[in-house]
């Protein structure tokens, strides 16, 4: 009998790495055995993503590349690319099934099937994809986080009910759904139980939490239950709309110390007209006196942006006003990327297309900027002392990595116990975190 092996090829956000990582379960869990590199596996799983050309790009080649290196396996294609789509993927070699995220909830069961078939020939790819979204309600879904078995990532919502101009979204993860609350909170307590120390509660649009709960509530309410269980050491939040980011949430982030410090914000232009024509419903102004707003309430927060280049329409002065605004913000990192149209989307008509090579300049001009930030903000750092959890991955250079509350990555003497909670003294700046020594006892922060 053949060994069944697998892998999980994940792309994109973390709340499809969330999903991801439930099939990865789900597969161990029918004695499937999980292999490190796809191209040792019998069943691959890629887990894609479409909110750039550039990441439909990276699909389709990696299952290319398993093709040629791995011939007998099988390719599993869902997530988003796959609901937009499917067709075109259906046509890549060796691909068994394309499942969209409309029916993401039956390709551990497919892949299952698949690593029982005759893997001595191929046929035809079945598609298994629709507009109606099997799931109304979710399931939950988590995952192992950067540093091992140390931080925990939930997806606690999913989908998107805003229109934004350039964004494909919406089409291929439908219309915004949440976790129940007690749902949520008792995988939380399970990922305490095996003892996660972080907590990330992730969605595709994070800040509508519970509106389209028949017991209707939000992010705040959700986030007060969770620092109430026992045990919950740090919760973080990725990336949550301008709009939402409430007064409450702040001051719950710069009141409990449990709360990581971190924000991120997406931005995606500093020009009135390019955010308008976005369909972005927020001013510059707005976004500015809020990013001031969260560096008042909490000095040392890491806050980030998802910036956009080359929107079609972008003159010279828009892009100006964008650098100002980054410039003269208290924001830390960026995430640039430059402007790219998707299929049935409305910016993907619109007239005045940026040159690529402008575009080009410009994501250069902004990464350059926010290198530049983040190097000022660590070095603010220098000397402080500060808490990090210790991960669990391989020490590199005679040096374990931690993370820091405010999301910078700190390099420690190689002896520090993992997942474990330390206060460190800052000494240095590497390339792109700290340097830090004089460890304390591990503690719980309260």
């Amino acid at each position: 009998m053949q060994r069944r092996t697998f892998h999980v090829a994940n792309f994109g956000c973390r709340a499809s790495q969330s999903e991801g990582a439930s099939i990865q379960e789900e597969l161990q869990d029918g004695a499937a055995v999980a292999t490190d590199s796809a191209f040792e596996a019998n069943v691959v799983v890629v887990n894609s993503c479409t909110v750039t050309g550039e990441a439909d790009r990276q699909v389709r080649q990696l299952i290319r590349r398993v093709a040629a290196r791995n011939p007998s396996a099988k390719i599993i294609v869902t997530g988003c690319y796959a609901q937009r789509a499917p067709d075109e993927l259906s046509q890549l070699p060796q691909v068994r099934y394309v499942v969209g995220n409309s029916h993401k909830p039956l390709v551990g069961e497919l892949a299952l099937r698949v690593l029982d078939e005759d893997f001595s020939s191929h046929g035809r790819a079945e598609v298994v994809c629709s507009s109606i979204f099997l799931e109304k309600e979710l399931r939950p879904a988590s995952h192992i986080g950067s540093g091992g078995r140390t931080r925990a990532v939930v997806k606690v919502q999913d989908g998107c009910n805003a229109n934004c101009s350039f964004c494909i979204i919406p089409s291929v993860r439908g219309r915004s759904r949440s976790m129940p609350a007690a749902i949520v909170l008792q995988e939380v307590r399970e990922l305490l139980s095996r003892g996660y120390q972080e907590i990330i509660f992730s969605g595709i649009h994070l800040g509508t939490y519970g509106r389209d709960l028949e017991n209707k509530t939000s992010l705040y309410t959700l986030l007060k239950s969770a620092l109430a269980l026992e045990g919950l050491q740090r919760l973080r939040l990725s990336s949550i709309e301008p709009l939402e980011v409430t007064p409450e949430i702040i001051g719950l982030v710069a009141q409990d110390r449990r709360m990581a410090h971190h924000f991120h914000v997406p931005l995606q232009s500093g020009s009135p007209a390019v955010l308008r024509s976005m369909y972005r419903p927020y001013t510059a102004a707005y976004y500015g006196d809020l990013i001031q707003r969260i560096r008042q309430a909490v000095p040392d927060a890491a806050i980030g942006a998802d910036v956009m280049a080359g929107f079609p329409g972008e003159t010279d002065a828009d892009f100006t006003m964008t650098y100002q605004l980054i410039e003269n913000s208290g924001l830390t990192y960026l995430h640039v990327f430059p402007f790219s149209a998707r299929p049935g989307t409305v910016a993907a008509d619109l007239s005045y297309p940026v040159a690529e090579h402008v575009s080009r300049h410009r994501v250069k001009a902004l990464r350059r900027l926010a290198a530049a930030k983040n190097e000022e903000f660590r070095r603010s750092l220098l000397g402080r002392e500060i808490e990090v959890l210790v991960l669990d991955e391989e020490p590199e250079n005679g040096m374990r990595s931690a993370i820091s509350g405010n999301f910078v990555r700190v390099q420690l003497p190689v002896t520090v116990p993992v997942n474990t909670w330390l206060k460190v003294q800052v000494t240095g700046i590497s390339e792109d975190g700290l340097y830090a020594s004089n460890t304390t006892t591990a503690h719980e922060i309260s």
